[in-house]
């Protein structure tokens, strides 16, 4: 069995070597179209420079938009060309290779930027271009996050500039407040005082005219009270003196009575004892008392003079002024001088860093298109070279008479599968080999660990091979069958494209293609640098589906042949 093993490796290669154009297919036409949707789609990856023209209608004409257009300038993928209205910027865009997206930017657009408002771009796209126009809006929506920061920043320049100078206009006013107030206080001391005097003196020549008008006022009245005195008692002054004078003739009645009776006596003779005393007058009063009865009376004499009340009875103290207390104004200002100008809010942006520590976050395209297509191409060489052979050496009696030479039949088709398994190992290797050369893709920290998935995917497509050349019933569904079904595999198992493009029911077909588990190990190696190991569970699936198409091919190699 070895050596039908090891004459039909040689055979294999013998015949691989003699076709020209097996060996285009399995070694240059891969390239080809590597490049081609390397060159083509590249710029989804970031890592492509596409020139696009961008027509740009200016109707702001202001700083933002002159920013705006300058920063695209300096865009390599872009080239600038500037049109007076947007009909012609729109059918620039219709008509027009290599642009797919124009740009309108409306008046108002910068006065709007800083009033805080939230201008908007005008893009015209063309959808059929949907692909290009995205990667061009990338570069757009860089360029707005960058106005919108521009701004913010020059605007906060402008408010901490109005900060300062706020805050030296806030230390000069409380030095300008701290003197009037000092001045003010002075001022009102001196006030006070001098208003306390002039009260006082005020004062004082008030009681002086009170206690002059009152003193008049007693007097006046003094003397009309007197002179009523004076009236009432002239009528019994009058009285007075004719009692004063009746005593007077009583007096001298009773002196001429005491004359007669003596004189009566006398001529009485010896009947004068026989007299009876006559009755005694009553004592009248003295002359002293006559006299003093008699004398005008004399009004007293009253004390016209007022009390003068004491300067301090009448003191009217003036009330301070509420104290000036500059405590709450000062620190006041101090607070307001401490301030911070406020910060103008931010605009929700994103920075892009990659899940994997230290990793970048452009991709090169060809680390995508290299293992996807080298995988498409890798399926398609199986098919000519395992499903087409062995088919025709089916189909020619080959199989039978090497059989009938005693070579067994799962020798001949371990033989075949083994030899188409190196070709493929190596057809792969080489294509690294290129893609690094031609299009610096990555190998990742481990290059060789590259062969893990390399043997599962060409193990796995040899035995795909041998199952459709098992199940094929014509020549001529060889080809297209096997060629569809290897496109197919390759596309949704995201050799083409990535996965989270898919919809859910493709990406769960996806888990039985090999292709899918092959891509998920190149792309740990290649684009996410993750170590040898965290690629033998891929493998494994891959070895196993592959086991699967190896057994499925041999039975029915096996019927077929019986």
């Amino acid at each position: 069995m070895l050596r039908a093993i090891r004459l039909t490796i040689a055979n294999e290669a013998r015949l691989l070597i003699k076709d020209p154009i097996v060996l285009f297919m399995l070694l240059f036409a891969p390239v080809v179209i590597i490049a081609v949707a390397g060159y083509s789609l590249g710029a989804l990856y970031g890592g492509a420079d596409a020139t696009f023209r961008l027509p740009v209608v200016n109707e702001d004409r202001g700083a933002v938009a002159d920013g705006i257009i300058d920063a695209l300038r300096h865009q390599r993928s872009i080239s600038i060309e500037l049109f007076d209205d947007s009909d012609q910027a729109r059918r620039a865009v219709n008509y027009r290779d290599r642009t797919p997206i124009a740009i309108d930017i409306p008046p108002g657009t910068t006065a709007a930027v800083e009033a805080g408002r939230d201008p908007k771009l005008i893009l015209f796209i063309d959808p059929v271009r949907r692909i290009e126009a995205d990667a061009i809006e990338l570069h757009i929506d860089e360029l707005c996050r960058g106005v919108g920061e521009r701004a913010r920043a020059a605007a906060q320049k402008r408010i901490d500039d109005a900060f300062a100078e706020l805050r030296t206009n806030l230390h000069r006013l409380a030095e300008e407040i701290a003197g009037e107030q000092e001045h003010l206080r002075t001022q009102t001391r001196s006030t006070q005082a001098a208003i306390e005097g002039s009260i006082r003196a005020q004062i004082e020549a008030a009681m002086k005219r009170t206690e002059d008008a009152a003193a008049t006022t007693i007097r006046t009245r003094q003397d009309e009270a007197w002179r009523d005195v004076q009236h009432q008692l002239a009528a019994r002054e009058a009285i007075l003196r004719r009692i004063q004078d009746y005593l007077a003739r009583l007096q001298e009645s009773q002196r001429a009575f005491e004359a007669w009776l003596a004189k009566l006596r006398t001529l009485a003779g010896s009947h004068a004892s026989d007299i009876p005393p006559p009755p005694s007058f009553p004592t009248p009063p003295s002359e002293e008392d006559l006299a003093l009865l008699a004398r005008p009376i004399t009004p007293p004499k009253l004390d016209a003079t007022l009390p003068t009340p004491s300067g301090d009875a009448f003191a009217i103290k003036i009330p301070k002024p509420p104290a000036m207390s500059d405590t709450n104004l000062t620190t006041e200002l101090d607070h307001l001088e401490a301030a911070h100008a406020p910060t103008l809010p931010g605009n929700l942006t994103f920075i892009e860093r990659s899940a994997l520590e230290g990793e970048p976050t452009i991709v090169n395209a060809f680390d995508q298109y290299v293992p996807g297509f080298g995988i498409t191409f890798l399926l398609i060489g199986m098919m000519l070279g395992i499903a087409l052979t062995l088919f025709d050496e089916r189909e020619w009696g080959t199989l039978r008479r090497l059989r009938v030479s005693g070579a067994p039949l799962s020798g001949l088709l371990l033989g075949k599968l083994i030899a188409r398994f190196l070709v493929g190992i190596a057809q792969m290797v080489l294509l690294f080999a290129v893609g690094r050369a031609l299009f610096g893709i990555e190998l990742g920290r481990y290059p060789l660990a590259l062969l893990i998935p390399t043997v599962g995917i060409s193990f796995a497509s040899a035995a795909l091979g041998l199952l459709i050349a098992s199940i094929a019933r014509a020549h001529d569904s060889v080809m297209p069958f096997g060629v569809t079904l290897s496109m197919a595999i390759a596309a949704i198992g995201g050799c083409w494209w990535p996965l989270d493009f898919e919809p859910p029911w493709m990406r769960a077909i996806a888990l039985f293609a090999p292709t899918t588990w092959t891509m998920q190990a190149f792309n740990d190696l290649m684009i996410r640098h993750q170590p040898p190991w965290v690629v033998l569970r891929p493998f494994a699936a891959t070895i196993g589906l592959g086991l699967v198409f190896l057994v499925a091919g041999l039975v029915r190699f096996a019927m077929l042949e019986d």
